[in-house]
């Protein structure tokens, strides 16, 4: 991650992602998960997403379905304005045998000016203080993954949908469970922080083991035989977990 605005190196499932051409870190999506083309209409990908929700979600209803695509695409709208690097989308069949959907996204905080170095664990212990100060019924706490320590949080957050993506006067409320990691770079000042956001509370346990394995992935070693297509969204295939 060289730069707050570089691309996205595209990626599929279950290989690595990097952001720019050197970028400061690594990290791999395992199956299931699909990268979002910035670029891309929003109306097309809502309609793949459409697609690959009737494939998943057979037993839902037109309602359900209908809600977990406006809803997806509000939350990868507002990561994207947020000045999201990389935002993907899983579908992920848990130990029940029911599908479940969350999304990912990727930002990098670098500052302008200052030093080309930092104090990582002065970083994270200020971020995790930050947090509790903000969050206050949050679960927070630090983390020593394989790249470094990272600040964890873990909190429940009530959206207010706007209506009108529903065709609707009011807006929806939707409860999603939201896990933040902030990383501080290896390669100088600034952090890379991972969101997770996922309305699937039941299934929270599952996708903390996914979300660990995606986390411990994280490198500034490139890997080794990289060999990425395009980016793709949602699609029935390749979604099982």
């Amino acid at each position: 991650m060289a730069s707050a605005d570089a691309e996205i190196t595209p990626a599929p499932p279950a290989t690595p992602v990097a952001l720019a051409d050197e970028p400061d870190l690594w990290f791999e999506l395992p199956p299931g998960f699909m990268e979002f083309n910035f670029a891309e209409d929003a109306e097309t990908r809502m309609l793949r997403m459409a697609d690959a929700t009737d494939a998943l979600f057979v037993a839902a209803t037109p309602e359900q379905k209908f809600s977990l695509v406006v809803s997806g695409e509000y939350v990868i709208q507002t990561m994207i304005a947020a000045g999201a690097e990389h935002v993907s989308s899983c579908f992920l069949r848990m130990s029940d045998g029911e599908l479940s959907q969350g999304t990912l996204c990727v930002l990098v905080e670098r500052p302008d000016t200052g030093l080309q170095s930092q104090d990582r664990q002065g970083s994270a212990r200020r971020t995790a203080m930050q947090w509790r100060q903000l969050y206050p019924d949050a679960e927070i706490g630090l983390v020593m993954l394989p790249y470094g320590i990272a600040a964890l949080c873990i909190r429940d957050q009530d959206l207010q949908i706007p209506g009108a993506l529903f065709g609707l006067d009011d807006p929806v409320p939707a409860t999603v469970r939201q896990l933040q990691l902030c990383l501080p770079l290896q390669t100088g000042p600034g952090s890379a922080l991972f969101v997770f956001t996922t309305q699937d509370i039941a299934h929270w346990s599952e996708y903390l083991d996914v979300l660990s394995n995606i986390m411990k992935s994280v490198s500034t070693d490139a890997p080794q035989g990289d060999d990425r297509p395009g980016p793709d969204g949602p699609s029935a295939e390749g979604t099982e977990k």
